[in-house]
This record gives C-alpha cells, structure tokens and sequence, in this order.
C-alpha cells in the first residue's frame, strides 16, 4: 500500500530513452526489465526487435528472397541433399500421409535418418524419398527488415505455380480410387447376376428343360443371338440336313473346307470328342468280347472292368515288353537273390534251437546286419567309443573306459577315471536334510468344536471361566442394547478351545427344567476328570 501510495504521488514513469511516459497500468512483467539486461532505469525498450528498420523490402527484393529460400527448400528434399541433426524437416510417418513437422536426431551412413516428431512420436531409419523441407505459403521476412504494405499483404505473394502440381496428383488419386470403386463395385454386381443365372439353371422343369416353370421348353441347341445360324452357314438346298423343331445339323454344311479351317462342322463332332470315344470304345468291346456276360446299358460298372483287366493282361503280353525284360532282366522277381533287399526282421527257412534262457543250442548263428558307418573305432588312447557312458550327476554322455565327458578328448587311464568322477561329484548340488518343524501341530476340529475325540483334552479351567463370564456379559450387553448389530465381526482372533467349551457348557436347552440350577454361581465349577 505505501508503494500504491508513493507512485501515486510521483506520478507515472517516464521512458529515459524515448521521454514518454509509460502506462501505469501495464503489468510489472511487462514493464519490469529483465535481469540479463542490466539496469537502465525504467523503458520499454527490451520489448524492440532488433531487427534492421531503415532498410524497407520492397516487392521485387522480396520475390528474389522467396524464390532463394524455395530453391534451398526443394535442395533439401532431393537425394544428398545435406541434412544435418537438428534441423527441422516434414516426414511421411510409416510411409503414409500427411507430412508430419519431426526434428532430425540422427543422419545415418546409409541415408536413412532418425526424427523425434511434432505429436511426440519417433520415427526410425525415415528414406530420403518420405523427407522435405517444411513448406510455408510465404518466406518469413520480418527478420531481414521492414516489408512493405504490398509485399506483406500481397496475398498471392512467395506462391510457387509448380505447387499446384500436388493437388493436381491428390484430384488424380482420389479419381482412380473412385474408379476403382466403381470397377469394383460391377464386378459385384456380375457376381451377382452370375449366381442368380446359375440358380436359374438348376431349377428344372417337370417337362425337362432349364428354368424351372419359367422356360420349359428345352434349350440344348439355342444360339447366340451374334452368332451365324447353322442353316444359313451354306444355302445350297442338298447340303446338311437342318431339323427345325430340334435345331439340329448333324452332318458338316460345309466339307469343301479344310478341317484347321472349320467354324462348326456339325453337330457329330461332339460324338468325336471326351467321353464319347471311351463309352464308344467300350461299346465295341461288349460286341466283340463280352456280349454274352454283360451289357454295356445294363452293367456298365462291370463291363468297364472286365475292359480294363483286358487291356492290363494285352499289355503284360505285349511282345515288346518281353523282349526287354529277356535283354535286361525283371529286377521285381529276383528280390530272393539279394539278403539286404529282404530285411533283419525278415522271416526265414535257416533252422535253429534256442534255449530257455536264449541262448543259440543248435543252427547256424544269426547274421548281425552290419552298419555303413564305422564301429569301435577308438581314437586318442582310448578303449572305448564315445557314448559308452552317461554321467548321472551332470546328465552328459562320455567315454567309459576314464569317464570323460569331452569328446576327441585324450585317456589317461583309471587316474583321468578318478578325477573325472571326483569332478563330477563337485558339480552335483549337494542335498541337505530338511529341517525338522518345530512349528506347532494344527488343532484338529474334532477337539475345537467338542467332538467325541475333545473328551480327553487338557483344558485351563480358569481360562473356561473367563470365557464363560464374558459370554453372559456380551449377552448381558446384547440385550440391553436396542442398537442395530452390525454383519461382520470386530474379532480379531480365532476361538480357542476353552472359549468352545464355555460356549459348550453355556449353551442349554430353553426347556430344560435343570437350566437355571446349572446357571447358579454358588455351584462348583466341573472338573476336567
């Protein structure tokens, strides 16, 4: 209050540089000079920029320093361009749009870059191709001097036309992906109308035909409307014979033509073709061989595998074949002449006894099939194979005669055989004996809620009192009390065994004649024998 007072009676400040008094009732943070500034008495001079303001831009000097600082902007974003950590950059975050502003943190060898972005995220090993420089609609002048009225305002000023490029390539994209839809969306709906010219043709109709009740009559022979009509395709009346009611032309119209050259040749070229020959071949061969055990219409299943075990038995006596195998040999029949062919677990004519404990009595002794690979090869002093022993204490495998456990390692005899079972034992955790609970024995329930096993328990009278006492005091309490009990319990220990014997003792029937004989004090309290 006594500043309020004394700057009201001073009057306001004055600026020392300028002469002007300065408002009274700007704030003390603006007013107020900051401390790196030094002491210059009361102004408002920290508040100007120290920008050059003699020097005015004019229009054309502004131009030239926008299409400088474009022509640094589109230096950085080409490839080796210099870009260095710190710099501030626009990035394609994952590779997809929009350019998001990111700072460089790390130029790496093979191009790529690391950038913290402007919405917190970090963007890893960014290529070249998803970098630019920041793009703004006008170069910042402000710094270089006092702009002109028409160079600041100017509202077309530091616009590149090769800008417009991009929003004609984002129009470009957005059309192909509407024409894309659009592709997408027809063949939809062919799908559709494909399905339902399929369920169409499922349906048929009780006079037969396709269509169901919608078209009964037959269309084995309908035409495309494009195509040429199979009668008009050679007038001369004494060609092909056309049926009108079946549309039909069994015969070729046109046989003056070369067959590579033929359009249509006739309804009975589809009985040259697929099936048609094999159920033509097999009627032949119901003619020929089997006409007497079964009929190509009757039996068709049975006649087609009577045809086919023909043709395995002609071709398995075909001469040429027998020639070869009298040239070559059959490999397939002389399986006997080769033991390995056969197998170890193969049966066999050899006659041999056994006895009970099976051991070889008489006959010749099985032959062990013997390996591709070398066996009891022992190499480094060693008697025996590597494999031949199996370390129970660290579960390795080693050799047996000096029970090492390193392979292509040298023997040393029954001393190595020492020291490798002395350092495998170190290796063994040593096993120490659990040590004994001392831990009190749980109660049994039986003894806590007066089971016929609690008979004989050890019970502290005076403690069976104490319990019985604060029951009827509780009760005493609960019954004077018109306060509402609550659900839980306050206790905070378990009940013992003498306070469930008090509860035993106190809990009488209502209509017992000797209960209010048993609550008397004077009475002895009941031994525990």
């Amino acid at each position: 209050m006594k500043k309020q007072d004394a700057s009201k009676q001073t009057g306001p400040e004055m600026d020392v540089k300028s002469g002007k008094m300065i408002n009274p009732h700007n704030p003390e943070f603006i007013t107020k000079r900051p401390w790196y500034l030094g002491e210059s008495g009361p102004s408002l001079t920290h508040h100007v920029s120290k920008r050059a303001k003699d020097h005015v831009i004019s229009m054309s000097e502004a131009d030239a320093l926008v299409a400088e600082a474009r022509e640094k902007r589109n230096s950085t974003s080409e490839e080796g361009a210099a870009v260095h950590v710190g710099m501030w950059v626009e990035v394609l975050y994952r590779g997809k749009s929009p350019w998001v502003p990111a700072k460089v943190e790390k130029v790496r060898l093979d191009g790529t870059l690391d950038a913290s972005l402007e919405n917190g995220r970090r963007a890893t090993r960014v290529p070249r191709a998803h970098l630019r420089a920041p793009k703004s609609s006008a170069a910042s002048l402000e710094g270089l001097g006092k702009v002109s009225y028409d160079a600041k305002r100017d509202r077309w000023h530091g616009y590149d036309p090769s800008m417009h490029r991009e929003t004609v390539e984002r129009f470009a994209e957005m059309d192909a992906a509407r024409a894309k839809t659009r592709e997408q969306k027809r063949d939809d709906e062919f799908e559709l109308r494909e399905d339902q010219q399929q369920d169409f043709q499922r349906r048929i109709a009780r006079q037969g035909g396709l269509g169901g009740a919608q078209m009964k009559t037959t269309v084995r022979n309908l035409r495309i409307r494009e195509d040429t009509a199979k009668y008009l395709r050679n007038l001369d009346p004494d060609s092909a014979f056309y049926d009108p009611k079946s549309r039909a032309m069994r015969e070729n119209p046109t046989p003056n033509v070369d067959p590579k050259d033929l359009v249509y040749a006739g309804d009975n070229f589809a009985r040259a073709t697929g099936d048609a020959l094999e159920l033509a071949a097999t009627q032949v061969f119901a003619w020929d061989v089997a006409d007497d055990v079964a009929h190509v219409q009757a039996e068709p299943s049975r006649l087609h595998l009577m045809r086919k075990e023909t043709l395995a038995a002609e071709k398995k006596n075909d001469p040429r074949i027998a020639a070869i195998k009298d040239k070559y040999g059959d490999a397939s029949t002389r399986d006997d002449d080769h033991p390995e062919v056969r197998g170890a677990g193969a049966q066999s004519e050899a006659y041999r006894e056994y006895a009970a404990n099976g051991t070889l009595v008489a006959g010749a002794p099985l032959a062990v099939p013997t390996s591709k690979y070398p066996e009891d090869v022992f190499v480094n002093n060693h008697t025996a194979v590597w494999g031949s022993y199996f370390c129970t204490a660290t579960f390795r495998w080693g050799y047996a005669d000096d029970h090492s456990l390193v392979k292509n390692s040298y023997s040393i005899g029954p001393k190595g055989r020492r020291a490798n079972d002395a350092a495998a034992h170190r290796q063994e955790p040593t096993r120490r004996p659990a040590p004994h609970d001392t831990a009190p024995k749980p109660v049994p329930r039986s003894a806590l809620f007066g089971l016929p096993d609690s008979e004989h328990l050890d019970l502290d009278e005076a403690k069976v009192a104490e319990a019985i006492s604060k029951q009827e005091e509780q009760q005493r309490d609960e019954g004077s009390s018109n306060k509402k009990r609550g659900y839980n319990s306050l206790a905070s220990t378990e009940v013992t065994i003498e306070e469930m014997e008090a509860y035993r003792r106190s809990k009488v029937a209502a209509a017992d004649p000797m209960a209010k004989f048993l609550r008397r004090k004077d009475l002895p309290a009941p031994s525990s024998s």
